[in-house]
């Protein structure tokens, strides 16, 4: 393999419609495409309607930079005949601080500063409804005082007869 990725054009002969994209990748891995529109298929049932064409291989980032500048083209020209819902700006925007996807915040993806970041708000909300908790929780059981006692019998019932089953049970082997 020459080449790290290639730009490729479906055509679909049913809807008379393209999608165009790149793929980081050899063409014969099993990749088809990342259209959210376009029907989704895998590499071993390709509907017969469907052709691909590989239009270009060759570095990541060249092929990532032609991908963007076919789009724009296209969508001068012709977009209404193409699957692609959007396309992004080559190079991408550097994703730090308030630009990244996952920046809550300040909060992160990143597992111990999330877990200490809930840990937090957790601890805030608790002061904050705490009381308000309390006074929720109280007036639900004076208001459903019956049924929860009930169940509450009900299960201990439940837990008794297992108990007494499972003893007479280990008796009679």
């Amino acid at each position: 393999m020459d080449y790290e990725a290639f730009v490729y054009l479906w055509f679909d002969s049913k809807n008379r419609m393209f999608y165009l994209g790149f793929h980081k990748g050899h063409e014969d891995d099993s990749y088809t495409h990342s259209s959210s529109i376009m029907e989704s298929f895998s590499k071993k049932n390709i509907p017969p309607y469907m052709r691909r064409r590989i239009l270009a291989r060759g570095s990541y980032d060249d092929m990532a930079a032609l991908e963007v500048s076919l789009l724009e083209n296209r969508k001068e020209k012709c977009w209404d005949r193409y699957y692609n819902a959007k396309f992004a700006v080559f190079p991408p925007p550097p994703m730090l601080g308030e630009d990244n996807p996952n920046y809550i915040d300040g909060r992160s993806k990143d597992p111990e500063k999330l877990r200490e970041s809930n840990r937090e708000r957790s601890r805030k909300w608790r002061e904050k409804y705490q009381e308000k908790s309390r006074e929720s929780s109280r007036k639900y059981y004076e208001k459903n005082r019956g049924k929860i006692l009930e169940k509450k019998r009900q299960s201990h019932a439940k837990k008794k007869l297992e108990k007494s089953l499972q003893t007479d049970s280990n008796s009679i082997v």
